[in-house]
């Protein structure tokens, strides 16, 4: 009996911890940009021009990725984005008018779209962002990003096996990460590669967190 009480709490508790979205009936682990950039099997810039029940037409601006045997010029003629009924089934929700920078699935000749996959409005893509979706992500796909609390940090980088990259949650730079971050293989090891809007960012990071430190009694 001591046994089915010890691994129902241990069972509890990692569930507990695991980052994920959720959406009522619809789970979705938390995931960076990159990683979604990985493991989709498209990511395009598209603008949605109308919405009929679960199908988005769309125009395609952009083609960053694609597989599962269709070229970039058979993508961009593909005007429908496919998605479930509900967000409780992972439907997603995208705004007519909007232009967004999604990813998905290719199901046959079908494109889907779902809420774990990404829907950015283009306006408000940083400009680090859009350099990843340009290459820098696929450049960095041999990495892998693990979401971590930041308290567990230590222990997690100490069997990451220099291959992953920690995208720490608040209050550690999660923000700047997001936003700014790109993992891609060094000598060394998998690490975030240095530029100035990220570097610009952890700088700012680390002055309000030294402020919030000098209000604290």
């Amino acid at each position: 009996m001591w046994r089915l009480t010890f691994w129902t709490y241990f069972l509890v508790i990692a569930l507990s911890l695991a980052p994920v979205q959720r959406v009522v009936g619809c789970t979705c682990m938390l995931s960076h940009p990159q990683t979604l950039f990985c493991q989709s099997d498209y990511v395009a810039v598209v603008k949605v021009r109308w919405m009929n029940g679960t199908t988005y037409n769309v125009r395609v601006n952009k083609v960053f990725k694609e597989r599962n045997n269709m070229n970039p010029a058979e993508f961009s003629k593909q005007q429908l984005l496919r998605t479930a009924f509900a967000s409780s089934l992972c439907g997603r929700l995208l705004t007519v008018g909007e232009t967004y920078v999604v990813s998905g699935t290719i199901i046959g000749e079908q494109v889907h779209i779902s809420i774990c996959g990404i829907a950015m409005r283009w306006s408000e893509v940083t400009s680090r962002q859009r350099k990843g979706f340009r290459g820098l992500y696929h450049r960095g796909c041999a990495c892998e990003i693990d979401y971590t609390p930041w308290w567990r940090k230590g222990a997690v980088l100490t069997h990451a096996g220099r291959k992953r990259c920690l995208w720490e949650s608040e209050p550690g730079p999660e923000d700047c990460q997001e936003k700014y971050g790109v993992c891609m293989a060094r000598p060394g090891g998998c690490s975030w590669t240095p530029s100035v809007p990220y570097k610009k960012c952890i700088k700012e990071h680390q002055r309000k967190r030294e402020q919030q430190r000098l209000r604290e009694p």
